[in-house]
């Protein structure tokens, strides 16, 4: 008797293909950032520091609202002294810099993960939550940061932000502009995103998960 092995779920892979209706024929383009030598550090130390100060916002408020939920009435006359949570640091870090506009401006964007560290409302069934934090912003002409986008996320909040994964810049309108590309994963499930880098925010240009 012969038995066909079942395919092995993890080396399933899912690749997105992106496209319009009049780009038969037509070469593909990357839209990679050229830095100036000595540059790219510089703007990599100011991604860094605002994605730190975005995580530090977010655990946080994470905590207060903690404590807001297990405050009593119990005692109203104590005074109760909270510390600020640690932020702990950027683990897996990447960053990636793309000329969407054509215009030699880039924008960039980093990805990273964070572990929680614990702390005093850490409760004993999560002592080590795990951020996921995704930031885009680009330089202006003086070299000061201008935050597009900051999603920061964990497993017991993917309904409201879900998890992204940079896939790539694509030109998915067919108009020489570049795009964003995530993989993106919420309470829903798995799916794609793409984002159009506008002059101050990122538009949501599809969703596979939500469609519209």
């Amino acid at each position: 008797m012969v038995q066909t092995a079942a395919p092995n779920k993890e080396d399933v892979q899912l690749i997105p293909a992106v496209s319009d209706a009049a780009d038969s024929g037509r070469e593909p383009k990357s839209f990679a950032f050229e830095w100036i030598p000595g540059e790219e550090a510089d703007r990599r130390k100011q991604m860094v520091d605002l994605a730190k100060d975005q995580l530090r916002n977010y655990i946080e408020a994470r905590a207060k609202n903690s404590i807001a939920a297990n405050e009593t009435h119990s005692t109203p006359a104590k005074k109760v002294v909270t510390t600020k949570p640690p932020v702990p640091d950027l683990e897996n870090m990447q960053m990636v810099a793309y000329d969407l506009w054509g215009s030699n401006q880039p924008v960039l964007v980093l990805s990273a993960q964070a572990q929680a560290q614990p702390t005093s409302t850490t409760t004993q069934a999560d002592p080590g939550l795990q951020y996921s934090i995704v930031l885009v912003a680009y330089p202006d002409i003086y070299h000061n940061l201008h935050k597009m986008y900051v999603g920061i996320t964990d497993k017991f909040h993917l309904d409201v932000t879900p998890r992204l994964e940079l896939i790539d810049a694509v030109d998915a309108d067919g108009d020489g502009r570049g795009e964003l590309l995530f993989r993106e994963t919420s309470d829903q499930g798995s799916g794609w995103v793409v984002y159009r880098a506008g002059a101050d925010k990122l538009v949501k240009a599809f969703d596979s998960l939500n469609p519209e």
